[in-house]
């Protein structure tokens, strides 16, 4: 049986996650085909062009900057554990625009400024309070050159568990499809688990922000914002958005 590994906090787990299982897909506790076509999707909605440089805070398995690399200046990565970062660093280590630092969303290592586009995806939920993610938010708005965007992305604006689990994979499954899905549960539980790979168990709890008060917190910190229902790979999500932020020019 695989031995059980238990994580404080989420951050713990996907570092956890990082050091001890072998597909990098499971930095983002999804399937690599799931992240591709979610990194497609979000690059559908970004204006990237050659000039630019790109920030993503919390980058998974990298599978967004994979997508953009070959359309942008410059790409970063902020990952808070530093067995991502190594694996990631070795991932791309012949994509030459491509770097990956340890840092966290409330202490983002870069100058003001520095990025014409910032991407936080399935990120802010896990943070441990309100006030963190205002933490998190007010450092992806430093970090954005004056005109430039941040997206926050896949933000859940009503709790997901209140009904139940059953009801919660319900939506899941129809939101991912059938194939979707069930490729979802063979390759982030059940392959792990006949590879013998280490069970990760984390604390379940997560933050929701109705839309009104999450929009009023990015306007508090001066941008101006545009709600999105969060796509899944077939459908709409039941209950989660996307934000696009802008900053105002100088």
């Amino acid at each position: 049986m695989p031995r059980k590994l238990v994580a404080r906090d989420h951050r713990e787990a996907y570092d956890l996650w990082a050091t001890h299982f072998a597909d990098p897909a499971l930095m983002a506790n999804r399937d690599a085909e799931s992240n591709r076509r979610n990194a497609q999707r979000l690059t559908s909605q970004l204006p990237l062009h050659l000039t630019s440089s790109v920030l993503d805070v919390g980058p998974g398995d990298g599978a967004f900057l994979r997508v953009i690399a070959s359309r942008v200046r410059r790409c970063c990565g902020v990952d808070p554990s530093a067995n991502a970062v190594s694996k990631l660093t070795t991932l791309f280590r012949d994509v030459p625009n491509v770097e990956f630092v340890v840092g966290t969303a409330e202490a983002i290592p870069f100058e003001d400024g520095e990025f014409d586009i910032v991407v936080i995806n399935s990120v802010l939920q896990i943070m441990p309070s309100a006030e963190a993610v205002e933490r998190a938010l007010a450092e992806l708005v430093r970090v954005v050159t004056p005109g430039g965007l941040a997206f926050v992305g896949d933000l859940p604006f009503r709790s997901e568990l209140s009904r139940g689990l059953i009801v919660h994979m319900a939506r899941k499954f129809r939101e991912y499809g059938a194939r979707g899905f069930l490729r979802n549960i063979l390759d982030v539980y059940v392959r792990p688990f006949v590879r013998h790979e280490p069970v990760v168990v984390h604390p379940a709890a997560s933050l929701h922000f109705p839309e009104p008060d999450f929009a009023a917190m990015c306007r508090r910190l001066g941008a101006d914002v545009e709600c999105r229902r969060h796509e899944e790979l077939l459908r709409p999500s039941f209950t989660r958005n996307d934000y696009l932020l802008r900053l105002a020019p100088r």
